[in-house]
């Protein structure tokens, strides 16, 4: 857990650094070479969660705590996505900070693989929430994005739900019920059996393998999906431009899941471009937080974020959280401010 703010000025620093030094995911890049996807970062092995546990908490000197898990699918059929939610994902700190939706957003960062084809030391990564810039890049770029995957009808999207699920805490559910988000990228289904998402999941023997976990019995899809859900508004993003994101088949799997776990299945979003990915999320965060979502999209635009037409086409479901909307009854007269402001962030 982070306890600084995110300097987005760090941010680039950090950013063009890894890229001037040819350090831009490097330890993927070495685990393709060698075959050894296995040496994970520290700060990523889910064996070694402090008490069991990823947290967001409140920090002296903020107001808020915003949790924000992102969940990226690391297998082959997902091209060059991780690479546009680390370039990209300043826009949505910069938005979430400046139109006062939160002054304090801290990312936890998933990746994972299909369990079938990798070992399990090697078939999930799970960053801390991080708030600080250089971390907030480190726990990005230190991930292994394997590439693997296999051709078995699903991939083991179960493993992220159930770490989300059941091995983070929100302080702010904690303190008064508000939700952080999940966002789930990816393009295939999860291993349904006979499409009945309460057939299978993280089994026993994964459980331990993964996570360290002593469990009796599979906790299926679905449970870990509707215990998600309890804390989190959860969002799956299938973008196009990969190998799976257009089949509208899967795309009412994961409906038919989200709606089974009490969440609404609109919240399922197929976009046309990766590079959607980054708007869709802000949008998301704005509609269920009650923001002005015309003056978002402005704000978007004046920053140059690409792929925004299509974010608001894919976002045009999303129903704000009642609760929720007076939290944010001061974001709109800051957007006025902000989008000069951020006209002026050097883009790349």
């Amino acid at each position: 857990m982070g306890y600084g703010s995110l300097s987005l000025d760090d941010y680039d620093a950090a950013l063009d650094h890894l890229n001037s030094t040819g350090q831009a995911f490097a330890r993927s890049a070495q685990a393709a070479t060698t075959g050894n996807f296995g040496n994970l970062a520290v700060m990523l092995d889910p064996r070694k969660l402090k008490n069991g546990r990823r947290e967001c908490c409140f920090v002296a000197g903020f107001s808020d705590a915003l949790p924000i898990v992102v969940s990226i699918d690391g297998t082959a059929s997902m091209e060059r996505v991780p690479f546009d939610i680390q370039a990209g994902l300043p826009d949505l700190i910069g938005l979430i900070t400046s139109q006062g939706i939160s002054d304090h957003p801290h990312v936890l960062f998933m990746c994972h693989d299909d369990e079938i084809v990798m070992p399990p030391d090697a078939v999930f990564q799970m960053s801390q929430f991080e708030t600080e810039a250089p971390q907030l890049v480190a726990s990005l770029n230190e991930m292994i994005i394997p590439h693997n995957g296999g051709g078995n009808n699903g991939e083991a999207y179960h493993l992220s739900v159930y770490a989300a699920a059941y091995h983070t805490r929100l302080e702010c559910y904690e303190r008064d019920k508000s939700k952080g988000f999940f966002f789930m990228i990816c393009d295939e289904e999860p291993y349904y059996r006979a499409a009945d998402p309460a057939q299978n999941g993280t089994t026993p023997q994964i459980a331990k393998e993964v996570f360290g976990d002593t469990i009796e019995n599979t906790v299926t899809m679905l449970e870990s999906m509707t215990e998600l859900c309890k804390r989190y508004h959860v969002f799956v993003i299938r973008p196009g431009h990969t190998q799976n994101g257009s089949n509208s088949s899967i795309t009412r799997m994961w409906q038919k899941l989200l709606k089974a776990a009490g969440e609404n299945p609109e919240h399922v979003l197929e976009i046309a471009e990766t590079e959607a990915i980054i708007p869709t999320m802000a949008l998301s965060i704005g509609g269920i937080l009650g923001a002005d979502r015309d003056e978002i999209v402005d704000v978007l635009k004046t920053q140059g974020v690409s792929g925004v037409d299509i974010a608001v086409v894919a976002t045009q479901g999303i129903i704000p959280a009642g609760c929720a909307v007076a939290k944010v009854a001061t974001a709109t007269s800051a957007l006025a401010t902000s989008a000069s402001a951020a006209s002026g962030r050097r883009r790349r």
